[in-house]
């Protein structure tokens, strides 16, 4: 019995050694490889799944992972192996004395030891991940949403007589600082000339007097949370104690979105994604919010455009979907209805991107070169796009999702000091220009709602919605009235408006139950 419980005790001592080593490894891959990377978005995927996630990417976070693994794992167990008696005991021998040094001393207090280093390790992981600071936000409330929201559903919003078309191009990660240094941008040389050039021709709002553009804020950093800030007008923020989006079948239902206003206009929506679109919740987020068709990985196999042997990176490579875009659209702008097609880049995703057949070796790093072929993909959709009998009456606006998580010192090598990192955009074709100027703006991507449709011609009565301000207006945003600093925290703290109102209905029908009683 005594030789089971020695064996129990053993067997719990290395496990608890093995995963708190295995969970600092994680932990400080995260941290080393994501440094942008928050809490927020590590729960959302948390909580929502991460189904459709590249392979690549797992076998990268693998290998990277596995020798500190090895390392850390080897040293904490040490200490409380003893191979023989013989072993567990050195001898040393001091002027005639002989001193007996226990090589594991701990082998006693084996499990106290391997639990003190649970313990140690799970703290290190919450300050690390900054789990402290979530949890203050989580009890910090704050009135700062439900004071400056807007619901488009409370407005006059109209269409002109003509309805335009509409295309959103999502660039997976890309933001201006790949321009170089003479243009705006960080870098010291050009490694996107093209959508340079896209910015220069057309409207590029910008932070500053050349190409510049969004900042990121609290709930906006990542994929998802881009998608729901620039069609909602809200940050993407995490339902504590209540059902994930993914598990409802339903995403901010309370939210009145670019989807639910052009499905309402009997626009033919649809969205194509180059992998699963499950991932992070965002086929749940496009069907609830103006049932847009949805194209992805599942549906190129099932079509029998690709095989499931085919696939690669995320799902297929840009190259395809451009190819497939074009048909979309073509398919699209031969109904008589008009219509809206979102679509979204992969590619240049973090780390060091997809480099496709076609990709050229002109720079020192894969994530350059990546970005330079994705530079010339969109050129030459712009240019496909521009041929089309019914390129007159469309709009095409591109925006970068969010700032690249290349981690490291990749960004810092490259970039001077107090450069402001900021979202790629470029409005082409537009039906109006900016009311004053593009330039010297200080907006976020809540800005881009109202924005995106202003710029096919629709009148906002206000100017604003959610928490966003047409930018083709004369109009402050949020950041230009009360400054980033402030605006990011109110974002981050809790909102019960939130909570109750944009997350789920609730809300509603306990006011609609209250004027019943009443």
């Amino acid at each position: 019995m005594k030789k089971i419980i020695k064996r129990s005790i053993t067997f719990l001592t290395v496990l608890l050694l093995i995963l708190s080593s295995l969970l600092f490894s994680l932990t400080n891959y995260i941290t080393e490889s994501f440094p942008d990377q928050n809490i927020d978005e590590m729960l959302f995927y948390m909580g929502n799944g991460v189904e459709g996630t590249s392979d690549d990417v797992i076998i990268t976070a693998i290998t990277n992972m596995l020798l500190p693994f090895l390392i850390i794992s080897t040293l904490l167990i040490i200490p409380v192996i003893r191979f023989t008696r013989t072993d567990n005991i050195l001898t040393v021998n001091v002027r005639k004395k002989f001193f007996r040094i226990h090589l594991f001393p701990l082998k006693k207090l084996r499990f106290v030891y391997a639990f003190s280093v649970t313990i140690l390790c799970l703290f290190s992981v919450y300050k690390m991940l900054g789990v402290d600071d979530y949890i203050d936000r989580l009890t910090d409330y704050s009135p700062f949403i439900e004071n400056h929201y807007v619901n488009g559903e409370d407005v006059s919003i109209t269409f002109p007589e003509e309805k335009r078309n509409l295309i959103v191009l999502y660039l997976e990660s890309m933001e201006n600082s790949f321009i170089d240094q003479e243009n705006g941008g960080g870098w010291d040389y050009n490694v996107i000339p093209e959508l340079t050039d896209l910015a220069q021709n057309n409207t590029n709002f910008s932070n500053n007097d050349q190409i510049g553009g969004a900042l990121p804020l609290p709930g906006t950093e990542w994929t998802v949370a881009s998608l729901v800030a620039t069609t909602s007008g809200l940050p993407l923020k995490i339902p504590v104690g209540q059902n994930y989006y993914n598990s409802t079948g339903e995403f901010l239902s309370g939210a009145y979105t670019l989807g639910d206003v052009l499905s309402e206009e009997e626009y033919n929506l649809s969205a194509m994604f180059g992998s699963d679109a499950k991932f992070g919740g965002r086929k749940t987020l496009y069907e609830t919010h103006g049932g847009y068709k949805i194209f992805d990985v599942h549906t190129a196999i099932k079509e029998g455009k690709m095989s499931r042997d085919e696939q690669v990176w995320w799902g297929f490579d840009d190259s395809d979907l451009f190819k497939w875009a074009k048909e979309e659209v073509t398919t699209l702008a031969g109904q008589e209805e008009p219509f809206s097609f979102t679509f979204l880049t992969a590619n240049t995703h973090a780390h060091d991107g997809y480099v496709e057949g076609e990709t050229k070796n002109n720079y020192d790093t894969q994530y350059e070169n990546v970005y330079a072929y994705s530079s010339k993909q969109v050129d030459d959709f712009v240019n496909w796009l521009k041929q089309q009998d019914f390129y007159d009456n469309t709009t095409l606006v591109i925006i970068g999702d969010h700032l690249s998580m290349q981690g490291g010192e990749y960004f810092p090598k490259h970039l001077d000091e107090g450069y402001q990192r900021t979202l790629y955009n470029a409005f082409i074709n537009s039906k109006v220009d900016p009311l004053t100027n593009d330039k010297n703006r200080i907006f976020s991507p809540l800005d881009f709602y109202p924005t995106i449709l202003s710029s096919i011609g629709v009148t906002i009565e206000g100017d604003r919605l959610g928490l966003g301000t047409n930018l083709y207006s004369d109009r402050e945003t949020l950041l230009e009235k009360y400054g980033t600093k402030h605006v990011s925290e109110e974002l981050e703290a809790n909102s019960s408006f939130y909570n109750t109102r944009i997350l789920q209905d609730d809300y509603v029908e306990l006011l609609e139950e209250a004027n019943k009683e009443d």
